[in-house]
C-alpha cells in the first residue's frame, strides 16, 4: 500500500503541473490564433500540447522528487536542468510541431520570451511554497517541544 500511496501522490502532483502548463500552453495558442484571426485550435494541436505537458511535468519530478529542496545545496544544476528542458520541450514542439504556423520570427521570439518568464514565474512560486512549508514545519515542531 505504501507504494501505490507513494504513485497516487506522485500522480497528483504531476497532474497538477501538467495542467498548470497545458493551462498556459492553450491559452497562448488561443490568443495567437485570435491575432492571426483564426478562432479555432485544432484537436490534434491539443493533444501534442496536452502530452509535451505531461512530458514535462513527469521529468520535472523526475528531477524534483517529492520532498526534495528546491533549494538546497547543489540544486543549481537541477534547476538549469529544468529550465533548459522547459525550453527544449516546449520550444522543440512548437517549431517541430508547428503549434504557432504564420507567426513572424518577432512573434516568436516574443512567445519564448514570455515562456523565460514564465518560467522564472515557476520557479519563485516553488521556492515560496517551499519557504512556506518550512515555516509550518518549524512552527509545528516548535508547538510540539513546547507540549513536550
Amino acid at each position: 500500500m505504501k507504494y501505490f500511496n507513494q504513485f497516487y501522490l506522485w500522480g497528483v502532483d504531476t497532474k497538477y503541473r501538467m495542467g498548470l502548463y497545458f493551462s498556459a500552453a492553450v491559452f497562448f495558442k488561443g490568443l495567437v490564433n485570435v491575432l492571426l484571426g483564426n478562432w479555432t485550435v485544432d484537436i490534434v494541436v491539443l493533444l501534442e500540447m496536452l502530452l509535451a505537458c505531461f512530458a514535462f511535468a513527469c521529468l520535472e519530478s523526475a528531477i524534483f522528487p517529492y520532498g526534495k529542496e528546491w533549494l538546497a545545496k547543489g540544486q543549481g544544476g537541477r534547476i538549469a536542468l529544468w529550465a533548459a528542458l522547459a525550453n527544449l520541450i516546449f520550444i522543440g514542439c512548437g517549431l517541430g510541431l508547428n503549434w504557432f504556423p504564420g507567426i513572424p520570427l518577432w512573434g516568436g521570439l516574443l512567445l519564448v520570451l514570455i515562456l523565460e518568464y514564465a518560467l522564472l514565474a515557476m520557479w519563485y512560486a516553488l521556492r515560496l511554497k517551499e519557504r512556506r512549508d518550512t515555516a509550518a514545519l518549524n512552527q509545528g515542531l516548535r508547538r510540539f517541544q513546547e507540549e513536550t
